[in-house]
């Protein structure tokens, strides 16, 4: 690994855009990828201002975590990952809750265990839910048999209330909502992908969660349904329309056309 003490200057982003001149090479640069914070966005647009041919676009990873984030932190949703915050910590934080879960694993022929969140990858809001929903027949075995005690969540995992029912209903509307942006995610995270998988698989995601919304049985509210609607067309509109990320909008969508893979579709 190659780095430079720098703990002494300032890293603004005229500091960030000399030290990539400098260091890649102005022949060199064709593109420069990054998340979109306030040095890191100006410091692309520095680059390109100064080198006409590159092409400035933002890390769509990135950009897909928080458009999760968007639609985790609906008010819809806040009992539902509150919910699954405090159980998971109180699992994680006990030895006997831990061993009591492993037990319940083994009777119900469970091997996977639950999943922490993480602080800035919010994509880990949905694989926990993912993992709890899985856990969720384990979880009823602890709090039948009382022997390790979660607290005002157990009401949430009796064998029949109405409490539980609503709280997995909810829990599976977050995961399927929240599942095609993760899975887009994930597929753009390889090495291997292109701009013109960042234009398929985001419209894929659009597509694939508008589906989800539209499905008459699981009946989210209207006002869910719009935020959400809200949430992707504002994103949407900061990459492909005339938001403020979009200076190389049309690349994506070249990318997608020139992909010889493309050409029988």
């Amino acid at each position: 690994m190659d780095v430079r003490e720098a703990t002494a200057e300032s890293h603004t982003a005229v500091w960030i855009k000399s030290f990539i001149i400098d260091l890649v090479g102005r022949s060199r640069m064709c593109a420069v990828v990054s998340d979109s914070t306030g040095n890191t966005r100006l410091h692309r647009q520095l680059l390109v201002n100064e080198i006409p041919t590159m092409f400035n676009l933002p890390d769509i990873v990135h950009f897909i975590s928080n458009t999760i984030k968007d639609i985790v932190k609906l008010e819809y949703f806040k009992l539902t990952i509150s919910i699954m915050r405090g159980v998971i910590t109180k699992f994680h934080k006990s030895h006997l809750g831990t061993a009591e879960l492993s037990f319940a694993h083994v009777e119900c022929h469970i091997g996977k265990g639950l999943d922490a969140i993480g602080k800035t990858r919010f994509g880990t809001i949905i694989l926990a839910a993912w993992a709890l929903q899985y856990n969720l027949p384990a979880i009823k075995r602890v709090v039948e048999r009382g022997n390790f005690d979660l607290g005002d969540f157990a009401k949430y995992f009796r064998l029949t209330s109405r409490a539980t029912n609503d709280f997995e209903l909810d829990l599976s509307l977050l995961i399927k909502l929240g599942s095609p942006a993760l899975k887009a995610l994930t597929c753009l995270e390889a090495n291997e992908a292109t701009v013109g998988d960042v234009y398929i698989f985001w419209h894929a995601m659009i597509w694939a969660i508008k589906e989800v919304l539209d499905d008459p049985l699981l009946e989210f509210p209207v006002s869910v349904r719009e935020q959400v609607l809200g949430i992707l067309n504002s994103r949407h509109n900061q990459i492909f329309g005339d938001g403020n990320l979009s200076t190389s909008k049309d690349l994506y969508l070249s990318g997608a056309y020139l992909n010889p893979s493309m050409l029988q579709n």
